[in-house]
Parts: structure tokens; C-alpha cells; sequence
């Protein structure tokens, strides 16, 4: 399914040490579960997205010169979007009922970079 301009996402942004990666991704991993039991890409009796996707990459001293080498983080980049607005909030009223949320809350607290929150895709392919 396309993205379309309008639809509703959550985007997350976070900076992990690298010694804190295999401890940061098993929330990762969790949060992945819960969204395969409550999300799905046809909407047959789940929360309808378009997509989600978790991406990740050692941060460069320079990205404009790879070759100076890494900062010793780990970026990640968690992404969900909806086909219809109100999927946000259908997916908020499972997440408080979630038992991994206080450690999914905890991670994007103590590396969150950028937090998006309801956003509007307003560009698109």
C-alpha cells in the first residue's frame, strides 16, 4: 500500500550507546511483537497500517565523510503509518493496556532524539 499524503504516523528517533544496543533492541523486538499482534496491512480485525518499519545505523563523526569514522551510537528510526486517522488513537488504547510499555516509554525517554506524535505525512512518492 502507498503512503499517502494526509495519513497519520508515529516516528521515533532514538541514540543508543553501543554498549546498551543488544538491551535497547529486545524492547525493539517487543515493540515489533506487539505491533504484529494488534497491526496488520489489510485491517481484517487489527489496526489498519500502511507501514512500519524499524531502521538502524552506527552514527558517523561526519556523514558527509564516512571515512572519520563512528561516534560509538547506534541510530534508530521507528516508523508507523496509518491508512486512517483514528488508527492513531486505536493504537494508543492498546499501548496503555501493553504490558511492554513502561520499557518502550523508558528507551524513547532516555535516547528519544525526535518524537513524533501523531504527524501528518504531507510528501510522498
Amino acid at each position: 500500500m502507498t503512503v499517502l499524503n494526509g495519513q497519520r504516523t508515529f516516528n521515533f528517533s532514538i541514540k543508543v550507546p553501543t554498549d546498551k544496543v543488544s538491551e535497547v533492541e529486545k524492547v525493539i523486538e517487543d515493540h515489533a511483537n506487539f505491533m504484529q499482534e494488534h497491526h496488520s496491512y489489510d485491517g481484517k480485525d487489527k489496526i489498519h497500517l500502511v507501514h512500519y518499519y524499524v531502521s538502524k545505523a552506527d552514527e558517523l563523526v561526519n556523514m558527509m565523510d564516512p571515512s572519520e569514522g563512528t561516534t560509538g551510537n547506534v541510530n534508530y528510526s521507528i516508523n508507523e503509518v496509518y491508512v486512517v486517522p483514528e488508527g492513531i488513537g486505536q493504537h494508543l488504547n492498546f499501548a496503555n493496556k501493553w504490558d511492554g510499555m513502561p520499557g518502550f516509554g523508558s528507551v524513547l525517554g532516555k535516547y528519544g532524539c525526535v518524537m513524533i506524535v501523531n504527524g501528518e505525512v504531507i510528501q510522498s512518492l
